[in-house]
């Protein structure tokens, strides 16, 4: 077993929904169950001191009506819950000076329970051969009658909460739970996986249309990795073959010196054909690792297009391409040899797609950034290829054995980015493209720079 690999929990979202909604609800119910508590002991209390005293005004009134005695009248009461006991003389002296008072002018005194008692209130009444205690309640204290009144109602909330908890939990994390099978078939290099986002809710629905569109992407890079390591291994193998067969001409006796000569032109052009593409990857791969330029320097983006051209004249002199140039002066602060990487791919591309005696279109003009226009009037591109020619190792024309193996405008697409540029295309097949760049005069940052250092010269 591979001592690297990674052991992880099981996901548990899941879990931890359930539990913080049982925790949060069992804090709830606590809180509420206290509350409810003190107001049905409240409420408790005062149903107990009204039956109390119905109780002392009904064993008033049997006692004027008839000859019971008052321990005959205390037994015929106890029933339903009452009890009714005769105190004795002591303890009729024990009670509180206030309820000995109550007695006397009413005859009837009513003694409410506390927290430390906890027992029962009870109604004491006069009677005419002594005091009877009323308690009503039974052998429960009314702490115990008002807890069981409610724990039956919370019990039952309770269990009835708790189903609805872990139905709404499962309901609610099904969705995350199936994101999260799904993230782990892409880990697994699966990206055709897919979520179904057409009725999910809210932020996880728009999760889940991200999640698609990660996939989309994931695949749409997969195949164009492998394609590019097809096409990367052909562009490899045919110069290399090259070379080995011309090496191997070259070891044959009896050559001539011009054929000699023409082996050798021909082992430099695809030494030369390697070395552009190793040049083209390394360049690519510094870009991926580069978040901005190296250098920013002051220089004209007109003059610099006029070199490009120059550089590349004797391959559009071979295909009698001409240039119809408008370029204004513009000045810009930037990385003059990435802008130059620009110019170069997008310009041989146009020379590389112009059928021969075309003409191209080059413009340069300020509005509120250095736009560039490069316009060709060859074989052109459909939407579809449009989208999708700023893609790491795609090849808009595959009929065609032209040089490179797509990555001259995601090298573009990098640089401009990286220097706060855009670049968009306009093409029709068969009319041409225009290639249209806006580079800023100046970076953003380095604009904050320099805003920095004259507020810090100025006194």
């Amino acid at each position: 077993m591979d001592k690297r690999r990674i052991i992880r929990k099981p996901y548990s979202f899941r879990g931890r929904m359930i539990a913080a909604l049982m925790i949060g609800s069992l804090l709830a119910t606590v809180i509420s169950l206290f509350l409810a508590f003190c107001v049905t002991h409240i409420n408790l209390l005062q149903e107990l001191k009204v039956r109390e005293r119905a109780v002392a005004i009904y064993l008033m009134e049997l006692e004027q009506r008839t000859e019971l005695k008052t321990d005959e009248l205390a037994r015929l009461m106890e029933q339903n819950g009452i009890e009714v006991a005769m105190l004795s003389d002591e303890d009729v002296a024990a009670l509180s000076a206030g309820t000995q008072r109550e007695l006397k002018r009413a005859g009837i005194a009513y003694e409410s329970t506390t927290w430390k008692s906890q027992r029962n209130p009870v109604t004491y009444v006069q009677m005419r051969t002594g005091v009877l205690a009323i308690t009503a309640g039974g052998d429960g204290s009314s702490y115990g009658i008002a807890f069981a009144r409610i724990i039956f109602g919370s019990t039952s909330f309770l269990a009835v909460f708790a189903l609805m908890v872990t139905l709404a939990s499962y309901w609610i994390s099904k969705p995350v739970h199936e994101i999260t099978n799904a993230t782990r078939k892409v880990e697994e290099g699966d990206f055709t996986v897919k979520l179904d986002a057409a009725h999910a809710p809210g932020e996880i629905g728009e999760l889940m249309r991200s999640f698609n569109a990660m996939t989309d992407a994931l695949s749409r890079t997969s195949y164009l990795q492998k394609d590019f390591i097809s096409s990367i291994s052909h562009e490899f193998k045919t110069p290399i073959a090259s070379i080995r067969g011309f090496a191997r001409l070259l070891q044959m006796p009896g050559l001539t010196e011009a054929q000699r000569q023409e082996y050798v032109d021909l082992i430099a052009q695809e030494s030369d054909r390697l070395s552009r593409l190793s040049q083209t990857l390394l360049r690519l791969s510094a870009l991926e690792q580069q978040s901005a330029p190296a250098s920013l320097t002051e220089f004209s983006l007109d003059e610099q297009l006029r070199q490009v051209i120059l550089r590349l004249e004797p391959t559009w002199s071979a295909r009698g391409i001409s240039w119809q140039l408008d370029l204004n002066s513009v000045t810009v602060v930037s990385d003059e040899e990435l802008l130059s990487h620009v110019w170069m791919n997008i310009i041989q591309n146009a020379i590389k797609f112009s059928p021969e005696n075309a003409v191209i279109e080059v413009r340069v003009f300020a509005t509120d950034t250095a736009t560039v226009e490069i316009t060709d009037h060859g074989i052109g591109m459909d939407d579809a290829t449009v989208k999708r020619i700023f893609d790491r190792f795609y090849q808009a024309d595959r009929s065609r054995k032209q040089e490179g193996v797509g990555l001259g405008l995601c090298l573009v697409k990098r640089i401009l980015d990286m220097l706060g540029g855009t670049v968009s295309v306009d093409s029709r097949p068969g009319e041409g493209s225009t290639f249209r760049i806006h580079v800023p005069f100046r970076p953003k940052y380095d604009e904050a720079a320099h805003t920095g250092e004259r507020e810090g010269k100025s006194p």
